[in-house]
This record gives C-alpha cells, sequence and structure tokens, in this order.
C-alpha cells in the first residue's frame, strides 16, 4: 500500500473499525470510499482495500459482507480487470486467491455466466478463478458448470483454452470421473476437431492414471443406478400425472353435479310458469264471469302487464342457461384437450427413457473399452520398458565381454 493511501484518513479510520468488530461500518465508510472514486483510481482503490483488509484480522469477514452486500461487484470487477495489462490483471487476481480458497460460495454462482462473456479476458480470469476455487476445501461438483468450462476447450483464444484445461485438471484431481465424462462426451460431438481433441487429451492424460482408474469406476454409477434413477423419476412423473387425472376427474363430477342443479332450475322455472299461467287462465275466467265491466276491464290489463314480465324473466333465464351450457361444454373440451396432452407426456416421457437406457448402455460399453484400452497401453509401455532395460544390459555384458578379451590379448602381447 502506498504512503499515501496509509496517511489517508478514510483508509485509518476503516482499519480502526475493522480492529473494533465494528463490521458494519466498515462496510460503509468503504462503500463511500469506493464510491468516490473516479474510473482511473477505482482499482487502485480496491486493491489497496484488498490488501489492507488481507493482513488484518477480521478483514476477511468484512471482505465477504462486501462481496454479498455488491459493494464490490465481482462481474463488474472481472470487466474493469480485463482493460488491464495480463501482469497487472494476474497480480490482482492473486489477491482473490485466500478467498476464493476458503469462500468459495461468494465466486461460484458467477461462474458460469461469466464464462459466456465476449471478452476473452474475462473468461480467462473467471477460469483462474475456479483454479483457485479448485484448490480450497470446497469440492466443486456443479457438473452444469464443468460441461460449460469442457466447451471452453473449444476457445477461439489459445490462452482461454490453456486456462480451461488448467481448470479441468484442478477439479478433475477431486473428481476425474465428472472431467472424464464431460471433456469425452464434448469431444464426441466434433470428432474431426484436433485441437479440441489434444485439448482433452492433454486433460485426460493427467488427470487419468494407473491409481484413479478404479476411482473413476468407483465414482461413476453404474448401469443399474442410472436405470434405478430414472425409474425413480419416471415413477414421481407417473404420480404426478396420476394426480392431475385425478384433480380433471373431480373437476368433471363438479361440473356434472352443476349440469344437474341447472337441470333443477330448469324444472323449476319451468313449474313457475305453468303455475302462473295456471293463476292467469283462472283469473281470466273469474273476469268473464263477473258482472262489474270495469273490473273486467282493468284485471286483465294487469294480468297481460304480469305475464310479459313474466316471460321476459323466462326468456332472459333461459338465454342465461344457454350460456351456461356452452360454457360447461367448452370447460369438457379444454378437459379432454388436457387429459390427451397428459397421455402424449406420459408417452414422451416413456420414449425418453427407453432413449436413455439404450444411451446408458452404450456409455457403459465405452467406458469399459477405454478401461482396457488403458491397461493395455499401461501394459505395452512397461513391456517396452522392460525390453529397453533387458537390450541396456545385454549390451552392458556384451562390452564388458570384450573389455576382458581386450585386456587378455593385451596381457599376452607383453608377456
Amino acid at each position: 500500500m502506498s504512503d499515501k493511501d496509509q496517511e489517508n484518513p478514510e483508509i485509518t479510520k476503516i482499519k480502526d473499525f475493522v480492529k473494533d468488530g465494528r463490521i458494519d461500518d466498515a462496510v460503509n465508510i468503504i462503500a463511500l470510499y469506493l464510491g468516490d472514486s473516479t474510473q482511473d483510481d477505482y482499482l487502485n482503490r480496491l486493491e489497496d482495500i484488498f490488501e489492507m483488509l488481507l493482513l488484518l484480522h477480521g478483514g476477511r469477514i468484512v471482505l465477504r459482507f462486501l462481496i454479498e452486500q455488491l459493494v464490490i461487484d465481482i462481474p463488474s470487477l472481472l470487466e474493469n480487470l480485463s482493460k488491464r495489462d495480463s501482469v497487472l490483471r494476474y497480480s490482482f487476481l492473486l489477491l482473490l486467491k485466500t478467498l476464493c480458497e476458503n469462500e468459495c460460495d461468494l465466486f461460484l454462482p458467477h461462474s458460469e455466466d461469466l464464462l459466456n462473456s465476449d471478452d476473452p479476458n474475462v473468461r480467462e480470469a473467471d477460469l483462474q478463478l475456479i483454479i483457485f476455487m479448485a484448490g480450497g476445501e470446497t469440492e466443486i461438483e456443479d457438473e452444469s458448470l464443468i460441461n460449460k468450462i469442457a466447451l471452453t476447450l473449444a476457445d477461439e483464444k489459445e490462452f482461454v483454452v490453456e486456462k480451461a484445461i488448467q481448470a479441468l485438471i484442478a477439479i478433475g484431481k477431486k473428481h476425474p470421473s465428472f472431467i472424464t465424462r464431460a471433456v469425452t462426451n464434448y469431444a464426441k460431438e466434433y470428432p474431426e476437431n484436433e485441437e479440441l481433441k489434444n485439448a482433452v487429451d492433454s486433460v485426460l492424460k493427467s488427470i487419468v492414471t494407473v491409481e484413479k482408474i478404479d476411482e473413476i469406476v468407483e465414482e461413476a454409477p453404474s448401469e443399474d443406478e442410472l436405470i434405478e434413477r430414472e425409474e425413480t423419476e419416471i415413477i414421481d412423473k407417473e404420480l404426478e400425472l396420476k394426480k392431475k387425472e385425478i384433480e380433471i376427474k373431480k373437476k368433471k363430477i363438479e361440473l356434472h353435479e352443476k349440469e344437474k342443479e341447472l337441470e333443477e332450475k330448469i324444472i323449476l322455472e319451468k313449474e313457475k310458469t305453468l303455475k302462473l299461467k295456471e293463476e292467469i287462465l283462472e283469473q281470466e275466467i273469474l273476469e268473464q264471469e263477473t258482472t262489474v265491466p270495469t273490473e273486467a276491464d282493468v284485471i286483465p290489463k294487469k294480468v297481460k302487464k304480469q305475464l310479459k314480465k313474466e316471460e321476459s324473466e323466462i326468456i332472459d333465464k333461459e338465454i342465461e342457461l344457454k350460456k351456461k351450457d356452452l360454457e360447461i361444454k367448452k370447460k369438457k373440451l379444454e378437459l379432454e384437450f388436457k387429459e390427451r396432452e397428459i397421455e402424449e407426456m406420459a408417452i414422451e416421457e416413456k420414449e425418453k427413457t427407453l432413449k436413455i437406457k439404450e444411451e446408458l448402455i452404450e456409455k457403459e460399453s465405452e467406458l469399459s473399452q477405454a478401461e482396457i484400452e488403458l491397461r493395455q497401453k499401461i501394459i505395452q509401455e512397461k513391456k517396452q520398458k522392460i525390453m529397453e532395460s533387458e537390450l541396456e544390459r545385454a549390451d552392458r555384458k556384451l562390452k564388458e565381454l570384450e573389455d576382458k578379451d581386450n585386456d587378455a590379448d593385451n596381457k599376452n602381447e607383453k608377456d
């Protein structure tokens, strides 16, 4: 850290807060300190903060808080670092080494996205952080990330490919089977790509040894285990489909009950209508029999109005009932359509299962063949070494015999 920064009152205050265990205060003042920086001196200030905190007791806790609260944003940091030359960039990344090894969970979630960066320097820096993480106590078992790293073996930039090889080797020290499966599967997709093939060979030669063959076989799930796993997934999906079928049946029953209720309502409405008509007829008969002409003129008009009103209400209700009938039919069709979709999904899942089983059998066969070839190669190399050793020993004996003959001849000449 420069003398200027050491004399800086903000830096001094940060140190005091960290030493006193005032983590939140330290995080807040660092956020203000970095926020006041310009684009040119941001990385210099950040580098000084890292160097200071790594030397202080409790400094790593502060760093963790800074990253968790996005005061220090890892993706943005790597983007800024890409603008530096490789020496300065790598020296800054070294400051993150200890943190990567001990606080792997802070960096790992960003790793896969950063490998998609358009900037090759960012991709390389991310791979370097992955190498640091693989060297720590936490084991990298994320197969999605491992497959993504395997894809960078075909990167257009050679320095990124080299870093990807180092990252895969670092992870492969603890999980050779994951790496072997990822790189061999990727190489099979592009059998004509010689550069990719060479990169894959470099990785495999570094992680696959005689001692690790058994470990790879043990770590790799057996065909039976994989099939059992797939069957469990299928059973779970079938149970889910059955649950959906039960729900559909329930809905059908509910719709059927609603239909019955509607039919009952229609019958009741019709009964009311008939009853009303009967009452009207009775009223008309009574009116005809009465001797008061004024009442005979008034009552039929009232009855007619009432009748028209009732008829209008009945028509409206019948229209409403027809609409509901149409909605019920529509829902029935939707349910039938969903049932067909579920049946199609079940068929597709079974087809996928069969395909997966076939692929598993094929991969198991390929792995066994690769193991046999590797063992044969090792045996052949040992035989070659033994033959070379025997030839060297034979040459030495011949030379010794020749030397003895020469000494004997010289001795005879002297005599």
